[in-house]
Order: structure tokens, then C-alpha cells, then sequence
């Protein structure tokens, strides 16, 4: 069976979801940025970012090798980083990763989490555990140019606002054939 990927912004509530989905199937839980933090020696992803003078393009590079581990696996839930659908380009602007992407697609049925974007505006902007991302007109930005792209690479998309726990993942289950 396909794994089942959670995406979707910094914030929404994928690691939350993926906890109940496990309890709920007893299948794995594998957060690659946790994946990122134990290949890195225990280095936070804020400090990993820090240590390439602000560069995100290694953890990028990061994340596509830890897809790349995990391809062949099969019944895990991923709950996977904000970021995890996006390279950076020569310039440093951030583009759709096809590589990601193409991985992702292939080896998982891949669902788009969301909320309003002010709840996750004020959720992450003072967060110290979160990687800054400049301020929150930045953040802002970002979401608002990343958002199309969660729908875009995803099979479906599931909107969290004013939804329990329990009913997100019931939806889960039964979209992706896992129930």
C-alpha cells in the first residue's frame, strides 16, 4: 500500500494529524524534518539553515536525499517539512522541486493539509523552534505563493479549520483507502 504524505504550510498541523493517524492504523510515523535533524548530527534545522549563512538550498538537498531513503517504503505516514515541495534555484528564489515532487507522487497518496492563513501567520511568528523566514510580511508572502502549489501536487486536500482531530484523520482514511 502507498504511504499516506501530509504537506502543507509550517504550522497547519500535519505532525498532529500524523500522530493520530498512526494511533488510529498503527502504522509509522516518519518526519523528515526530524529525518533531517538526526542526519545532521542533532543540528535544528534553524541552526543547520544557519551554519550555510542563511542558504536553504542544502536542507533542500537534504530533504530530496531523504526521499530518496525512505522511495521503496511503503505504509508509513510522512509528515513531511513545510518546505518539502520546493528547491531553490541558482538565484536563491524558490521554486516547485520536480525532483521532490516526482518522489513523492510516485510512492505516496500525498494530501494537502490547510487553514486560514492568518491562524498560521500568528502561529509561527513567534515561534523560536521554527526557522526564521525573515519576518512575518515574509511568511506571508511565502504562504501566499506556496498555497497553489500544495493543491497542485497533491491528490486531495483537506481544509483543518473548525475540524477535529479524529475527523481529519477518519476523512484520511477513507480518501486514501487506508480505512
Amino acid at each position: 500500500m502507498k504511504n499516506i504524505a501530509l504537506i502543507g504550510p509550517r504550522g497547519v498541523g500535519k505532525s498532529k494529524i500524523s500522530r493520530k493517524l498512526s494511533k488510529l492504523t498503527g502504522k509509522p510515523v516518519l518526519s523528515t524534518d526530524m529525518i533531517a535533524v538526526y542526519l545532521t548530527g542533532g543540528l535544528s534545522i534553524p541552526d543547520f539553515v544557519k551554519s550555510h549563512s542563511g542558504n536553504w538550498k542544502p536542507f533542500r538537498d537534504l530533504e530530496y536525499e531523504i526521499l530518496e531513503k525512505i522511495a521503496s517504503a511503503q505504509n508509513l505516514i510522512l509528515d513531511c517539512g513545510g518546505g518539502i515541495l520546493f528547491d531553490q534555484d541558482d538565484s536563491g528564489k524558490e521554486i516547485v522541486s520536480e525532483r521532490k515532487v516526482r518522489i513523492l507522487r510516485e510512492n505516496s497518496f500525498v494530501i494537502s493539509l490547510s487553514r486560514k492563513s492568518e491562524y498560521l501567520i500568528e502561529k509561527i511568528q513567534n515561534d523560536p523552534t521554527r526557522p526564521p523566514l525573515s519576518s512575518v510580511l515574509s511568511y506571508k508572502t511565502i504562504l501566499e505563493s506556496r498555497l497553489p502549489q500544495y493543491r497542485a501536487h497533491s491528490d486531495i486536500q483537506i481544509a483543518l479549520d473548525d475540524r477535529s482531530v479524529e475527523e481529519v484523520c477518519e476523512e484520511i482514511l477513507r480518501r486514501s483507502g487506508w480505512a
